[in-house]
């Protein structure tokens, strides 16, 4: 890779030394480069990226997260309607997801499938000690309930549990780019880049943000587990008796004890038992009652301190990746 700035990317020593040598990021980042020249250090400063994830848009969160970007000074620069295809997701949360467990995987499997998700561009108001990014990823919040903060985005909108958590930010700078790189095509990223740097959403986005907001501004379905234990139950009864049925109202009555489960056999046995629950009922029941992630297995990476941003020295970095603070990669 050509020579660069970090300092302008992320604070994160780990984060560096693993995007420096990955395809989604370097792609990223050399578009970025090429399309925004003399522009990027400031549309690397001041944008961000939200996703609404399918279970926030069913959930009817739209509006009221365009309402609290709004009231903390940013504005919406592009959206584009995205639907994940399983590389996506699993390359999205790749280094988070070494704590996952094998049932995790398989309720994400469900879940981002079965809707689509709305992605937007969004640029921060000028003036403030951080990054966009960094910015919002601190008002985001936790997607632990326990260590939410009032105030922050995700305590407002109230999630149910950890992993119907509703939104998805890009953390750093670096993640913006290297989201990019992921999720969309070279012709559209190249697009999506040049609107961070650009005025109003053009016509097609506003569109497209518009009908979002008409389509997603009421919930289409109920995300609670008393809902959609009593719907998969519904489901597991209409197929009549027999071995994996009566497996699967087992593991259902324990589900309606409060206990956790092991989701992949529950799978099976449904599967086996000729039961068809609908797809998000069942994705949202596992969200429930898996355990998340495996003991001793931490992420590979976490968020840097956003402090660390504003006591650092304003960083420049140009076209072709030269910067006046330069570091081999």
């Amino acid at each position: 890779m050509a020579t660069l700035d970090w300092s302008a990317l992320t604070r994160s020593q780990t984060k560096r030394k693993l995007y420096a040598r990955e395809t989604y990021f370097r792609e990223g980042l050399s578009d970025a480069e090429e399309v925004l020249a003399e522009r990027l250090p400031a549309a690397l400063r001041d944008g961000a990226l939200l996703m609404l994830k399918p279970d926030g848009l069913a959930a009817g969160r739209l509006i009221p997260v365009l309402d609290y970007l709004g009231e903390h000074g940013f504005t919406v620069t592009a959206a584009r309607e995205f639907r994940f295809q399983p590389f996506h997701w699993r390359e999205l949360w790749r280094y988070q997801l070494t704590s996952a467990t094998l049932d995790r995987l398989a309720v994400n499997e469900l879940l981002l499938g079965a809707g689509p998700a709305l992605l937007l561009l969004l640029r921060s108001e000028s003036g403030h000690p951080l990054p966009g990014t960094v910015r919002l990823s601190t008002l985001k919040g936790s997607a632990t309930l326990e260590a939410q903060r009032p105030g922050t985005l995700r305590a407002l909108l109230g999630q149910p549990n950890r992993v119907l958590s509703y939104v998805h930010v890009a953390d750093e700078p670096a993640d913006l780019l290297r989201e990019l790189g992921l999720l969309v095509d070279a012709a559209d990223r190249r697009a999506l880049l040049d609107s961070l740097a650009g005025g109003a959403p053009t016509a097609e986005d506003q569109a497209t943000l518009d009908r979002a907001r008409e389509r997603f501004a009421a919930p289409s379905r109920s995300l609670a587990l008393a809902d959609v234990l009593d719907r998969v139950t519904r489901a597991v009864e209409a197929a009549g008796p027999g071995r994996a049925a009566d497996a699967a109202r087992h593991r259902l009555a324990r589900m309606a004890r409060g206990e956790r489960v092991e989701w992949r056999p529950f799978l099976a046995d449904l599967a086996a038992a000729g039961a068809h629950p609908d797809r998000w009922d069942l994705a949202a029941l596992g969200t429930y009652v898996i355990e998340y992630d495996e003991p001793g297995h931490p992420k590979m990476l976490t968020n840097p301190d956003p402090q660390s941003w504003v006591s650092a020295p304003q960083p420049h970095v140009s076209a072709g990746g030269q910067s006046r603070q330069r570091e081999n990669v």
